[in-house]
């Protein structure tokens, strides 16, 4: 069990300091989905208000409402037409596809997306391609 705990533990701070590393670039980054298990991951990682204050989510029904734990405002995804970010950051890996189909036929623009997969915060386009 403690091994379990242990591996976990290293999971969780390897994306912070991934996360860190991120935030120190200074480029936009914004976090898509803020509720539920989206919600978990920015408060299990440290991604609070300050450091990481964009945060959009696909239901129009969050927008204007607090991310539980955070405190980020949520968005709606077409505040990012007017307010373009560098780098989107999905923490749901399987809501990801439909996340980028999405962000695509909206013509959001965007540099990278990021999701979390084992361990490590990876490129979307690049994993898409190894998972497939």
């Amino acid at each position: 069990m403690n091994m379990m705990i242990d591996m976990t533990e290293n999971i969780r701070e390897g994306i912070v300091r991934e996360l860190r590393a991120w935030h120190t670039t200074g480029l936009r980054i914004a976090i898509w989905e803020a509720t539920g298990e989206s919600a978990a991951f920015l408060e299990i990682h440290g991604l609070d208000a300050h450091r990481f204050p964009i945060v959009v989510d696909s239901d129009p029904v969050q927008a204007g409402r607090l991310v539980p734990g955070t405190g980020q405002v949520i968005r709606s995804p077409d505040w990012l037409l007017d307010n373009p970010v560098d780098i989107i950051l999905i923490p749901c890996p399987w809501r990801a596809a439909d996340i980028v189909r999405q962000i695509d036929a909206a013509r959001i623009p965007y540099e990278g997306i990021l999701i979390p997969h084992q361990g490590h915060l990876v490129d979307y386009h690049a994993a898409e391609m190894v998972l497939a």
